[in-house]
C-alpha cells in the first residue's frame, strides 16, 4: 500500500503525536528500551545495558543526576504538515540523520555557531534538482528547517499534505541533551543581520521562558499526555 496523501491518515496508520519541535512524531527504537516508553529520555532499565548504553563523555552537567550514559541509538518518525511546516531552531549533543521517506520535500538550514557558515540542504526525491535522500548533522550544530508547501506547483501529482522523515540519533537521543536557541543566543553567536532575521521566525514563541526556568524536558514530557492540549494541538497540525 502506498503512503496516504493525507496527514490524518498517516497519523492513524502510524500512531504519531505531535513534536515539541513542530509537526509530529512516533520513536521506532530505542537502544534497549521500548519506543515511546521513556517519554524522550535515556532508558538506564535494559536488559542488556553493557550493550544498550554508552557513556556519552563530557554530559554530566545536562542531566539532574550527572548519568553520562545515553541509550546507544534511537530513531523516530518526524512529520512536518502543511499547517505545521516549521523545524524551528534548537541543538543538539549528539549527531543526527535524516532521511527522506516520501511526501513533500523539507529544506534543512544548519548553522555552525562558531564559524558563522550557514549551509541549507534539501531532504526530498529530486535527485536532479539538488535534493538529497539523507542528510547529517553533527552534535552541536544549529538546525532548522522548513517543508515545501509549494512543491505541487513544481509536480502537480504530489498531493502530500506532509514530508515523511526518518531520524536516527547516536548516542540516542534524550531531551537534557537538547536546547532551544533563544533570540538572545542567536543575537550572541550570529553578528551577520541578514542571517539574524532569518533565523528570527524560526524560534520558538517560548524558548526564552522555558530556557530561564529550566523547563526544557517538562514542557516535552507534556507531549506525551493525551489530554486537551494535545487534542489543540492534533487539529491545529492536521
Amino acid at each position: 500500500m502506498p503512503l496516504p496523501p493525507k496527514i490524518k491518515e498517516l497519523i492513524s496508520a502510524l500512531d504519531l503525536i505531535p513534536h515539541p519541535e513542530g509537526g509530529f512524531f512516533t520513536e521506532t527504537y530505542r537502544s534497549g528500551s521500548d519506543p515511546m516508553s521513556t517519554m524522550g529520555q535515556t532508558g538506564f532499565d535494559c536488559e542488556h545495558p553493557n550493550i544498550n548504553l554508552v557513556v556519552a563523555t563530557g554530559r554530566q552537567k545536562n542531566r539532574p543526576d550527572g548519568d553520562e550514559r545515553r541509550n546507544a541509538l534511537t530513531s523516530i518518525y518526524w512529520v512536518p504538515t502543511i499547517k505545521s511546516p516549521k523545524l524551528l531552531l534548537a541543538y543538539n549533543c549528539s549527531d543526527h540523520v535524516h532521511y527522506y521517506q516520501g511526501g513533500r520535500p523539507f529544506k534543512y538550514s544548519i548553522f555552525d555557531p562558531e564559524s558563522g557558515k550557514l549551509s541549507e540542504i534539501t531532504l526530498g526525491p529530486d535527485l536532479h534538482k539538488g535534493h538529497k535522500p539523507q542528510i547529517a548533522v553533527k552534535g552541536g550544530l544549529w538546525k532548522c528547517g522548513l517543508m515545501e508547501t509549494d512543491y505541487d506547483e513544481i509536480s502537480p501529482d504530489n498531493e502530500y499534505e506532509y514530508s515523511l522523515i526518518g531520524e536516527a540519533v547516536a548516542p540516542g537521543f534524550d531531551f537534557h541533551d537538547f536546547t532551544w536557541v533563544t533570540e538572545h543566543l542567536l543575537r550572541e553567536k550570529c553578528k551577520d543581520d541578514t542571517l539574524v532575521n532569518f533565523f528570527l521566525p524560526f524560534i520558538h514563541d517560548r524558548s526564552s521562558e522555558i530556557q530561564k526556568d529550566n523547563k526544557t524536558v517538562d514542557d516535552a514530557v507534556g507531549y506525551y499526555e493525551d489530554d486537551e492540549a494535545k487534542k489543540q494541538r492534533v487539529n491545529a497540525r492536521s
